[in-house]
């Protein structure tokens, strides 16, 4: 085992109304000892996790073994057990652990911590167990730094379980961006860590709405009426004046970098009709994309930058379309339902050409579904939970979130299992951003 030490020193309604038209998994044991995830079809058993609260301060480590159990849930691969139903003595236990009394609750894991004040720093040590391998720890990180970084480090803890089970990078480390209220008249744009917390305001005027993130994950793009025309800007995350991307007449909205970030894909009538345009990442035209009587708006990339995902009423009804990214071979995707929009391309290929949209059903509810954009194949998220609109991908593809008629913004692992409200105010419009590094 190695162990590792990290030290860290018009109206908005009225445009809208216009543009508006599973994979739990379970554990295997490989023939060298070691538990590896294998992606499966729904119904099989999560790995059962015991994360019991840090040693230390008693607020603060419960507010550890919280956030954590609040990541790994949402990963959609561990089911962390209710800490009233724990047999071990923890006091006696320390960092280490008693293998036989958590094979009794049923744990097939254990993480361990212990939180340290220095001053104005903490130091945090992280043990993981399996409780197939005794009492030895099969990972160990501590870290130490400014105790402002404490959930940061809660964070990049858990993504590192995520990978050694997995392989694959979590997505604790990443922001949301969404629009919200800030007085009369107005909205802003803001970001915020993915679980809610560490928020900030980035726009400070005007009606700013429909954020979406720069793939370097340092500025946000996003539709404002600053000057009365829905024009497009962008802005970083350390503040400053919002940057013109695109003030041509008529609606400058939809701004979807691709994967690469030297293009954006987007929405403009500048000639009349909303289209869809391919820019620079300067704002520059690159090229005219659609090019029909009918509404064509919010692009989304595929993350090999070869397609866009887009929503087309030329049929009738608001539907989900594909073409290739220089705007050939368009075709028509979802045949179900007469209202659907607002597609979100999952961000990793190997998991399928997938786009998350929102469906309206016959009860006149919206909720979240995705489809495969090859086979037509489309799986519910979102059912019997209030309406729920606008999906938006973790980095990994894991989970989705989603602005909800319950209040705030919702995620939920991509399978539907397992969903929390991670913001309680006025939002619309989530973007999520790319993992931080």
């Amino acid at each position: 085992m190695r162990r590792t030490v990290v030290v860290v020193a018009g109206s908005v309604m009225g445009l809208a109304l216009v543009l508006a038209f599973a994979v739990p998994s379970h554990a295997q044991q490989s023939s060298g000892g070691e538990v590896n995830f294998k992606i499966t079809a729904g119904g099989k058993d999560l790995y059962k996790l015991g994360v019991p609260a840090a040693m230390g301060p008693q607020a603060q480590g419960a507010a550890v073994a919280d956030e954590s159990a609040n990541d790994l849930s949402l990963s959609g691969f561990f089911k962390v057990i209710d800490r009233s139903a724990y047999l071990a003595n923890l006091q006696t236990e320390g960092l280490n652990i008693n293998p036989p009394d958590w094979k009794n609750v049923g744990a097939e894991g254990v993480i361990k911590s212990r939180l340290t004040p220095y001053g104005s720093d903490v130091k945090l040590e992280f043990r993981l167990y399996e409780i197939a391998k005794g009492d030895q720890p099969v990972l160990s990180k501590d870290y130490r730094g400014p105790s402002t970084m404490l959930r940061m480090f809660v964070h990049q803890w858990d993504n590192e379980v995520v990978k050694y089970f997995t392989g694959e990078d979590g997505y604790f480390a990443s922001r949301i961006a969404f629009s919200g209220p800030t007085g009369a008249k107005r909205r802003d744009i803001f970001a915020m860590d993915w679980d809610g917390a560490n928020q900030m305001q980035l726009t400070r005027s005007s009606q700013n709405i429909m954020p979406s993130w720069n793939p370097d994950g340092l500025e946000v793009a996003f539709t404002s009426y600053l000057r009365g025309n829905p024009d497009l800007f962008e802005i970083g995350l350390a503040g400053g004046s919002p940057r013109v991307l695109s003030r041509r007449p008529g609606i400058n909205m939809n701004a979807a970098f691709s994967p690469d970030g030297s293009k954006i894909a987007t929405t403009l009538s500048q000639d009349g009709n909303s289209e869809i345009y391919l820019l620079t990442s300067k704002g520059d035209i690159l090229k005219r994309l659609t090019n029909n009587p009918f509404i064509d708006s919010q692009p989304t990339w595929s993350p090999d930058g070869a397609r866009i995902a887009f929503i087309s009423d030329r049929h009738g009804s608001p539907q989900v379309w594909v073409m290739s990214a220089d705007g050939s071979g368009q075709t028509k995707v979802t045949r179900r339902g007469n209202y659907n929009q607002t597609p979100a391309w999952i961000p990793r290929k190997d998991l399928g050409p997938i786009v998350a949209f929102t469906a309206r059903d016959e009860k006149y509810n919206y909720d979240i579904f995705t489809v495969n954009v090859d086979s037509g194949d489309m799986t519910r998220i979102t059912e019997g939970r209030g309406s729920n609109q606008r999906p938006t991908w973790s980095p990994n593809g894991r989970a989705v979130a989603y602005e909800s008629s319950r209040g705030g913004i919702w995620v939920s692992t991509f399978d539907g299992r397992t969903e929390r409200q991670v913001y309680k105010g006025n939002a619309t419009g989530p973007a999520w951003g790319p993992a931080l590094k």
